[in-house]
């Protein structure tokens, strides 16, 4: 898993995965005092210690993938904290929200606000644009005709991670689950006003937490990332809200530049940067 995209997206979060880029997390899981009203927290797997891999745990995992793969159109909002490592060791968390757009197969937007700037990644089908709006400049490039094609194409040729990618892409490809040494089923528990079963997990470098929606549409609710690598074990916790049904105008796909903004050069690098480095 790529530890490092996670948290350098700084409000674009990205699902654990390590082919396409992730993060994971590392928390201590509070024991509820009273029952759910729609389950019971399972005190007793949450006090085991996590050293086997639950086939229900995984099994969740691509069960959300191969469902989040089947949307055509789709809008999302994550709201993010990720933590930033101070000289003095402390963590500090940037607060970020994303709002992802994507209609298929070609199509995608990407607006990520907080620290008083916007910047994002606007793609048609033909191009893709990254901007920054508080520092003034954007760069297009060429891109794949269809939006795996772009996802591939950022990871491969930029070094870039695509915004909440990786949540599209999970169990597409079979190392995937082989990376998780240890997973379990903690329980169900209210996120907002949804129902979602809570599921640890952890790899090489991360530990993470992933609360899934129950039912018929096994969308992610909540997401915590601790990078273990790092004596603070800095996080990226983010919440997500769906839109299945999103209505989108003309314009959405299509980037304008405001007026002043400078447009600049992106090149391939072998040591590419992150999302928010490329902005």
């Amino acid at each position: 898993m790529a530890l490092a995209a996670v948290f350098a997206l700084g409000g674009c979060a990205n699902a654990p995965n390590p082919q396409h880029a992730a993060e994971p997390s590392k928390s201590n899981v509070p024991s509820p005092l009273t029952e759910l009203e729609n389950g019971t927290f399972d005190a007793e797997n949450a006090n085991a210690p996590l050293t086997a891999v639950d086939p229900r745990a995984t099994d969740a995992l691509d069960a959300m993938g191969a469902y989040l793969r089947t949307l055509r159109q789709f809008e999302v909002s994550a709201e993010t904290s990720t933590d930033v490592v101070l000289d003095n060791g402390q963590n500090a968390a940037l607060l970020r929200q994303t709002v992802l757009k994507v209609k298929r197969p070609d199509r995608l937007r990407a607006d990520v606000t907080g620290n008083g700037n916007t910047r994002g990644l606007v793609y048609d089908g033909r191009h893709f644009t990254i901007f920054n709006e508080k520092k003034g400049y954007y760069t297009r490039n060429d891109a794949p005709p269809t939006l795996d094609g772009l996802v591939r194409d950022l990871a491969t040729t930029w070094h870039i991670e695509t915004p909440l990618a990786d949540l599209f892409y999970w169990g597409s490809d079979k190392n995937d689950d082989a990376s998780i040494t240890a997973a379990q089923v903690l329980g169900v528990e209210k996120v907002d006003t949804r129902w979602c079963t809570h599921y640890v997990y952890q790899q090489a470098g991360a530990d993470w937490e992933l609360w899934i929606e129950q039912g018929r549409r096994p969308l992610p609710c909540h997401m915590v990332i601790a990078d273990t690598t790092q004596p603070t074990l800095p996080r990226h916790v983010v919440t997500y809200h769906w839109n299945l049904a999103p209505a989108f105008n003309a314009s959405t796909f299509t980037y304008r530049p405001k007026p002043g903004a400078k447009e600049i050069e992106l090149k391939p690098a072998e040591s590419g940067p992150s999302f928010e480095e490329a902005q």
